[in-house]
């Protein structure tokens, strides 16, 4: 089921700070995977990702941002990736 959930959930959300939800009292779906992710979800392969190209942008340094799930089975093009910084 891990494979099945992170390749269903390749899409990403990045928010400035810690903001974002968190799974409440669906945490325990969140651990079994379900379609298009929960309030709460992080892709193991979004957060990796996330993280590394942070390397990238200036403005991602010294700051927090979190990072979700976004129903999608192909992860962010580099263009996406470029926009998903900027709003940071």
């Amino acid at each position: 089921w891990n494979l099945l959930f992170d390749c269903n959930v390749r899409g990403v959300v990045l928010s400035k700070g810690d903001v974002l939800e968190g799974p409440g009292f669906q945490a325990v779906f969140t651990a079994t995977g379900t379609d298009g992710g929960l309030k709460g979800d992080t892709s193991r392969c979004g957060m990796a990702e996330a993280l590394v190209r942070s390397l990238e942008y200036d403005n991602a340094g010294n700051i927090d941002f979190g990072v979700g799930t976004k129903e999608g089975r192909v992860p962010p093009s580099d263009a996406e990736w470029k926009d998903l910084f900027a709003a940071l």
